[in-house]
């Protein structure tokens, strides 16, 4: 199925309506992007879980690429706060093996026990 180009602002409109359905507060795609670029989410810890979690994997990866952020460093981000918050996506975690940036056991693989 061919890639439907996408400006800027339709792709992080598209990305923010899922990114912050749940919540009253608004993350815009300019503080998502620098909380991902930084992996630091500071007070918008749960809205940049939504975008890892429930963004679909190839809207996340088009969504850095279009704000500068390399595979690297997103997959980075999304490592650190699965490990902080235990949130996951099986899907984008399959995403970063097949651009090798994990390996396929890691993907889905249990994460370690945190303690309360």
């Amino acid at each position: 199925m061919p890639t439907i180009p996408m400006t800027t602002r339709d792709g992080d409109l598209l990305v923010l309506s899922t990114t912050n359905a749940p919540y009253r507060r608004r993350i815009d795609a300019q503080t998502l992007a620098e909380s991902i670029r930084t992996g630091d989410a500071g007070s918008w810890t749960v809205h940049v879980a939504t975008f890892f979690v429930d963004v679909h994997p190839e809207l996340v990866v088009r969504f850095a690429e279009r704000h500068e952020i390399d595979l690297e460093t997103l997959a980075r981000s999304y490592r650190s706060l699965r490990d902080e918050t235990g949130e996951r996506s099986i899907d984008l975690e399959a995403e970063f093996a097949r651009h090798g940036l994990w390996s396929e056991a890691e993907v889905g693989a249990r994460l370690p026990r945190r303690d309360p």
